[in-house]
């Protein structure tokens, strides 16, 4: 398949996935004698895992280490399951971090407010 026709398919451009070529996130198309990137259909699926893990937080460091197949689903439920479950627990630390943050700036601020109070 032509580039235009996988991007169209999978949803993404055709610059993004020559930057996924170029990171080594997915494999170089093969070239035909006319000199055109020629892409396998299975490609869709892949691109829609990566686009779909990017909007999940994952970096295309951690997406690169994924081994995925072909077809239509890129990696295994198991191993889906295994990298999410990972995944929530690191958005879990975070939050409990911002949350962490939150209670000490808003203990900052009463503070502020009450020296301000009391200089009043």
């Amino acid at each position: 398949m032509k580039i235009g026709d996988i991007a169209r398919a999978a949803g993404v451009t055709t610059s993004r996935i020559r930057f996924y070529e170029r990171r080594g996130i997915i494999a170089p198309a093969a070239r035909g004698a006319n000199g055109y990137r020629d892409y396998p259909a299975d490609l869709i699926a892949i691109l829609r895992f990566i686009e779909q893990a990017q909007g999940l937080g994952f970096s295309l460091k951690e997406i690169a280490s994924v081994e995925v197949a072909g077809g239509a689903h890129p990696i295994s439920c198991d191993e889906a399951i295994r990298l999410l479950s990972r995944k929530l627990d690191s958005v879990a630390a975070l939050i409990a971090e911002a949350e962490g943050r939150k209670r000490r700036i808003e203990a900052l601020i009463a503070e502020l407010r009450e020296r301000r109070q009391d200089a009043a």
